[in-house]
């Protein structure tokens, strides 16, 4: 009798998940996916407008229960940064972990054959600043560097001499000792001239490497400016498109979500997930919210 029952209740359990599960009807999903084809075009040619192109592509999927996914690949300048040192555009290199002196310049122009193409394209202008401004200072740094080591070689030459001179001194008491001290005096000279020679140059290999992390930083201030002005942008040309254009979706159910998943515009390697009511929605076709109370309402983290 148990065994009866325990069986007509797992019948009934199976038949209701079966129930839900084939609750959609196909009519209704074709519908939503034709609305969802047409606001999947009218966001892309809205927010390559309104961006300057710098949206890559745009690709939607409808969740039952769930709501409609519009997944964005937006151009920001951030790609670079995973080229050079977590750099949109290829920013500078830390330098304590470089060795400038022993670098060779073409080295990075070889790991421009690890960009792809399309990104680029994307960037060019951009990369082509960043470069010549990383060439710049590594090859400025290179050459103190390399006036440097020339010094450095003309101090132990000139102590190797000095050395010898001052053990000849103690070991020969003939007149050539005269001549010596003479000869040992104008290194002891050469050798004060070479270190403050070196110095300087020290000096200077200090400050170009300042003056490198300064237009470092100053790129990364420019970068994540201009990253988060993509984001207003890109934030706000959805709020008006769904404000515009939002009634087409009608076949989606009020108590589902129109999400925006947009992939380049988070930290690191995250995207930017942004999340709409429906009813929300609705209430900006109706006039009843502006676009911007509208962007505010809208659920906003990075995954």
């Amino acid at each position: 009798m148990n065994k009866k029952l325990i069986s007509s209740a797992i019948m009934a359990i199976l038949g209701c998940l079966s129930a839900n599960v084939s609750a959609q009807d196909p009519a209704e999903l074709a519908s939503i996916q034709r609305e969802v084809a047409i606001m999947e075009n009218i966001l892309s040619s809205a927010l390559k407008q309104d961006t300057n192109k710098r949206i890559r592509a745009i690709q939607a999927n409808y969740f039952v229960k769930q709501g409609v996914v519009f997944e964005l690949d937006v151009r920001g300048s951030s790609r670079w940064q995973t080229i050079f040192s977590n750099a949109p555009n290829a920013p500078l290199p830390p330098l304590p972990e470089i060795d400038f002196a022993n670098m060779d310049i073409e080295i990075i122009s070889d790991q421009v054959e690890f960009i792809t193409e399309d990104v680029v394209e994307s960037s060019r202008e951009a990369y082509q600043q960043a470069m010549e401004l990383m060439r710049e200072g590594a090859e400025q740094v290179r050459e103190i560097a390399e006036q440097e080591r020339d010094v450095g070689r003309k101090l132990r030459d000139l102590e190797r001499e000095k050395r010898d001179l001052e053990f000849a001194s103690r070991h020969d008491n003939s007149a050539e000792e005269k001549q010596l001290e003479q000869r040992k005096k104008a290194l002891e000279k050469d050798i004060a001239k070479l270190e403050k020679q070196q110095t300087t140059l020290t000096k200077q290999q200090q400050q170009l490497r300042q003056n490198i992390n300064v237009k470092h930083a100053e790129r990364e201030q420019q970068q994540a400016a201009e990253q988060q002005q993509l984001l207003e942008q890109v934030s706000t040309s959805i709020s008006l498109t769904l404000c515009d254009y939002g009634s087409g979706l009608r076949s989606l159910p009020n108590d589902e979500h129109v999400s925006f998943v947009l992939k380049g515009l988070g930290d690191k390697n995250t995207s930017l997930i942004k999340v709409f009511n429906k009813s929300d929605i609705k209430k900006c076709v109706a006039g009843d919210i502006k676009a911007s109370e509208l962007t505010k309402k809208a659920i906003s983290y990075q995954f």
